[in-house]
C-alpha cells in the first residue's frame, strides 16, 4: 500500500552500525530498551506500551539503528530518550499479521532486502543504496495487541 505519512515523531534510542551483533541483528540493544525504565515509563506515561517501532536512517556508506516508537503527542522527551523528526512524505509499505517483538531481533541483512524487493516488484522505486535516497527511512512498526507488523519505506518527501 502507498500512502501520504504525515510528519511524525520518533522517540527512542539510537545504535550505531557497530552495535549490530554477529547474527546482524540488534537484540542486544533492543533488549536494553525494554529493560530500560526510562522508556518502559515514557510509553506509559504517554499511552504506548503497545506500540514498537525501529527505524533505520541510511546514510551513503553507513546507517543508525533506531528503537522506540512513532508519536506526536508528546512535549517532554525524558532524558536519556531522543527524538527524530521524520517529514511529511509518500510511503511504500508492507503488512504481515502474527508477528512479535521477537521479529526486531531478525538479522537485518535478511529482513530488509526481502522487503525492498517486495516494493520493488510492485514498482515502487528503489534506490540501489537507500542513503542515496534524499528519504533514506525504513521503518518497521509494530502493534503488540493486534500483532500487525508494518515494514515503510519513506520514498518521496512531500511538498
Amino acid at each position: 500500500m502507498d500512502r501520504i505519512q504525515e510528519a511524525v515523531t520518533f522517540v527512542g534510542r539510537p545504535f550505531p552500525d557497530t552495535m549490530m551483533d554477529k547474527q546482524r541483528s540488534y537484540t542486544a540493544c533492543n533488549m536494553k530498551m525494554e529493560n530500560d525504565p526510562v522508556f518502559q515509563k515514557f510509553l506509559k506515561d504517554n499511552n504506548l506500551q503497545t506500540q514498537r517501532t525501529n527505524m533505520i536512517v541510511f546514510g551513503p556508506d553507513n546507517f543508525m539503528y533506531w528503537y522506540g516508537v512513532l508519536t506526536n503527542k508528546v512535549k517532554n522527551i525524558p532524558s536519556g530518550l531522543m527524538k527524530y523528526q521524520l517529514p511529511k512524505a509518500k510511503v511504500a509499505e508492507e503488512s504481515s499479521a502474527d508477528q512479535t517483538l521477537a521479529f526486531f531481533n531478525m538479522p537485518l541483512n535478511a529482513v530488509l532486502p526481502k522487503f525492498l524487493k517486495k516494493l520493488a516488484t510492485r514498482g515502487v522505486k528503489v534506490y540501489e543504496n537507500v542513503g542515496d535516497s534524499p528519504t533514506p527511512y525504513v521503518l518497521q512498526t509494530l502493534n503488540l495487541d493486534t500483532k500487525k507488523l508494518t515494514q515503510t519505506l519513506y520514498v518521496e518527501a512531500s511538498k
